[in-house]
């Protein structure tokens, strides 16, 4: 059966690589998959990668205003030729390609199941009434994390039985391969016991609460406590957080790495790993850092607390709280052993519950829900649902 995985993001982030798990690992015998991406330039690469696996994408501009009447007869006479059976559309951001599913339902594609991956902020009403629209029109709606599937019900009147809570995920990572990376990485910024490396890796943008990280970091320096950071990623905020950063005086301990193409031998060198996030659904960096058995202090935002529990598997604080959060750092540092065993905890809870393999497994089942195949499936409502 033809599958179409939509997804509207302009970057590289979870949402993509949730499509990736399951462009790659949906079984072929028996599901023909398309993924269909935005046209801009900050997916090229995701796209290529895509087509190096001999995965069909298709690149075609967000339909984003109801004026813009030639990408929805471009868009209706994609799909009326591709002839899916069912649509899947992930959404990256809470205003995201709020037409496909119209579009999808006069062009006769049957099935549509929607995928929530973060809770932000409010629409406009315009926005709110397409949302509801697209929400009602699907067969399954899916999220992230029990706080995103909180917000549908309270803004949009989702029904929570209509929910099916299926989270990211994390595999176990080569250690082998990533361990000469890693000794790279700490030599680099001459981490040793007394001297952590701390590391944040996530787009640079306002969500993302670096510039609570470089204040927290400013507080370490005024306690007189040795460190060396590196914040990984690429965004609108790197200018302003560059310059905060050499405000705060923070030039020669805090080095900004821009996107790599493989952060875990980063995360896997750290002391620390850091999440001062505003809004989450469950972020990928949290997981994979986990996996890893480091130690995560993270902001008590969207999903993060489903996985993290307070000084059993890391640590929590308040977002845009930079004094805890500097509490936290401060205590990773002197509690170097405590700190290690936080890693070791999150990283069994990652391995039992938290795998690809997990993941699309539960999309199947959702699907073979939504396709009328629940009961080739026993059980496939309860496990879709945990």
């Amino acid at each position: 059966m033809k599958v179409v995985l939509a997804e509207s993001g302009r970057s590289v982030g979870g949402t993509e690589r949730v499509v990736w798990e399951l462009a790659t690992r949906l079984s072929p015998q028996r599901f023909d998959v398309q993924v269909w991406l935005s046209d801009d330039a900050g997916v090229d690469e995701f796209a290529a990668a895509l087509e190096a696996r001999d995965l069909p994408v298709r690149r075609l501009a967000e339909v984003d205003s109801r004026w813009d009447v030639r990408g929805m007869l471009r868009t209706w006479r994609l799909l009326k030729s591709e002839k899916p059976q069912l649509l899947h559309i992930h959404h990256v951001w809470p205003a995201a390609d709020r037409y496909l599913a119209s579009i999808a339902d006069l062009a006769g594609v049957p099935h549509l199941v929607v995928t929530e991956h973060i809770a932000g902020h409010s629409h406009s009403d315009a926005q709110k009434t397409l949302k509801r629209k697209e929400l009602a029109r699907a067969e399954a709606v899916t999220v992230v994390c029990g706080a995103v599937g909180d917000s549908l019900q309270r803004d949009y009147g989702v029904e929570r039985a209509r929910l099916r809570i299926v989270p990211n995920a994390a595999d176990p990572p080569d250690e082998e391969l990533e361990w000469d990376a890693s000794r790279k990485w700490r030599d680099q910024f001459g981490a040793v016991t007394r001297k952590p490396l701390f590391v944040s890796a996530a787009r640079l943008e306002e969500q993302k609460g670096h510039d609570v990280f470089l204040d927290a970091l400013a507080q370490l320096v005024r306690k007189g406590v040795p460190f060396s950071a590196a914040i990984a990623g690429d965004g609108a905020m790197k200018e302003p957080l560059q310059r905060r950063a050499a405000m705060l005086g923070l030039e020669k301990r805090v080095q900004f790495l821009g996107r790599l193409d493989d952060v875990g031998p980063l995360l896997t060198a750290a002391d620390g790993v850091v999440l001062a996030s505003r809004w989450e659904g469950l972020p990928l960096t949290l997981l994979e850092a986990l996996a890893r058995a480091r130690p995560v202090v993270a902001t008590r935002v969207g999903g993060i607390p489903d996985v993290i529990r307070d000084g059993e598997n890391g640590r929590l604080v308040p977002p845009d709280d930079a004094m805890a959060l500097a509490a936290v750092l401060e205590e990773f540092a002197v509690e170097s052993d405590f700190a290690l065993r936080l890693g070791r905890a999150g990283q069994r809870l990652v391995r039992e519950q938290y795998t690809w393999e997990r993941v699309v497994e539960q999309f199947e089942l959702v699907y073979d829900e939504v396709l009328g195949l629940a009961t080739f499936a026993p059980g496939a409502h309860e496990e879709a649902t945990t």
